[in-house]
Order: structure tokens, then sequence, then C-alpha cells
């Protein structure tokens, strides 16, 4: 059911910091330049590959002041991104230019953005599907998709069986990972009885992909059978929602593949100006007027 990771959502400080790194070091396109449907007055980036297809999305809310992460009893680490095979020198180059500081073991690359999050570049057979055009970054080098999330929480087997006995990932010593090997989900034990505090840096949620709207009622319907914690059960429009909290309490979503981001925007101009859902189109004035502009 689940074809691997559909998208990341984390907390950054600065849009214009976050955009440097992401867009013009990375590579990745600002394919959705929106707001948080939940909270108007608060800013969300989907950056990705050229089309915006879902296992390439890092999206980010803004939050201009924003504190500190404190990491204690549960919290989401490092995200793993594949790169092409053979190109790791090239990375490493690439990161120095730009006075990124990295750690390296063998063909892997372990960096932090601007907000701190921890991110890891590990080389993959595949190359990029739809490589995108605005970066000096050659399409046979470009990062390829997300292929993994460590997550931190107090009950590792508790969290596995969650995923494994209804959500159907398989469990490989201690890792999970999806029946097409889409992706994998490394399981660590805390040890802290503190709540982690949420700040810059902090990965809201991460998202799974199912294949349509449909599968994602249909997964509502399990979750409902098996009286799981529903947060929220949700159409975007650019794909339809389900968040329920794993048992160590991070927020897990399962989102549809489609029907994407260009039902509102051409893909040639995918994130130029601000985009709305048609059902925040009546409020376009008030956020427009709130950010001083159209965001573009």
């Amino acid at each position: 059911m689940i074809k691997g990771i559909h998208h990341v959502s984390a907390l950054t400080k600065s849009f214009s910091e976050n955009h440097h790194f992401y867009s013009d070091i990375l590579g990745l396109r600002l394919v959705k330049n929106t707001v948080n449907q939940d909270n108007i007055h608060m800013r969300h980036l989907f950056y990705g590959d050229y089309t915006g297809s879902p296992g390439t999305l890092l999206t980010f809310f803004e939050v201009p002041r924003i504190g500190s992460s404190y990491n204690e009893r549960a919290f989401f680490g490092d995200i793993t991104l594949g790169i092409p095979k053979g190109t790791s020198s090239y990375w490493e180059k690439r990161l120095n230019d730009f006075a990124v500081s990295f750690k390296k073991q063998d063909q892997t690359l372990s960096i932090q953005d601007p907000d701190t999050m921890g991110i890891i570049l590990t080389e993959i057979p595949e190359t990029i599907s739809n490589p995108t055009i605005h970066t000096d970054i050659p399409p046979e080098k470009q990062i390829v998709r997300i292929i993994g999330a460590d997550y931190h929480v107090p009950d590792p087997n508790a969290t596995s069986q969650f995923f494994t006995n209804l959500f159907g990932l398989e469990s490989h010593n201690g890792v999970l990972v999806d029946k097409d090997k889409m992706s994998f989900t490394k399981l660590h034990v805390t040890s802290s009885d503190k709540k982690s505090r949420t700040g810059r840096g902090t990965i809201d949620h991460i998202a799974y992909t199912l294949e349509t709207k449909e599968a994602v009622d249909e997964l509502h319907d399990l979750a409902m059978k098996n009286d799981l914690k529903i947060e929220e059960f949700v159409d975007r429009e650019y794909f339809k929602s389900l968040y329920i909290r794993e048992p160590g309490g991070l927020r897990i979503e399962f989102a549809s593949a489609g029907p994407g981001f260009t039902i509102d925007e051409p893909l040639e101009t995918l994130g130029d100006r601000l985009a709305l859902p048609s059902f925040l189109e009546e409020k376009r004035t008030e956020i427009e007027t709130y950010f001083g502009g159209d965001l573009s």
C-alpha cells in the first residue's frame, strides 16, 4: 500500500536562507509557494524535482520568530537523500565551494541545513527522472529523491509494530522498509521522559505515499476500525491527507500521489507566485496584505 516517503515537512526561520540552501546549493526547485492551509499567516514552501514528484518533496513552514529545538522523548532525526552513484566527489566539491560543512564516510556526506536539520547524501543506483533546469548541477548528478528517515522514539518495538501490522511495512533488522523498498525508516531508542520542544529545524511530520485519494480513504477506514487517533483527514487539493500519531507521538501523514501541483499552475512556472487552493482563494487579499505582497 505504501510507496515510499511522499514528503518531509519541517520548520524554518528564514525563507531567504532556506531558499538559498535548497534551491541554489542543493538544486531543488521551489515547486509550490503557498501558505499553511491550517494557518494562513504561515508560509509553506515545497521543493522537489522539476515536476514536484512525490518522493522528492521537502517542505517548510516559515516561522520567523521561532526559537531553538530540544530533542527529548520523541523526534525525527536525519533525512537521507539519494544522489546518483559515483557523484559523492562532485557533491563534496560543491559543498566546499558553498562553504557548507560536512562529514564524510565512504560515499556518504552528512550536512545540516541553515536551521540545523540533518541531511545525509548517499549514493544510490538511480538517476533523477525529472531534473530541474534552474541550477548548474548537471541532470546526471542531481539529488534523486528522499530514501530514508531516522525516528527517535521511546519504544521502537511499538513503533515497528504500528507500521508493520497496520500499514504493511516490513522490518529488516530493526529497519522498516516498504514492499517496493522505495524508502527506509531507522528506529532509535530514546531515554528521556521530557517532551521534545519544537524549534528551528524540527521536522513536523513525515508523509508516506499512497497511489490514489481512494487509497487514503481506505486507510482512513482502517484507522477508524483500529481505533487509532486521527488528527486530521483532509483534501489539500494537491493531494489528500490522513494524519495519525504513531505510538511514540510522532506525527505521520499518508498522502495521495496526485493530482499534484499543476492543478492550479502551469508546469513551467510552478512556484513563481503565491498559489492557493480553491477554498482559500477568497482569502487571497487578506493573505497578500498580511505578507505585504503576493509572495512572488
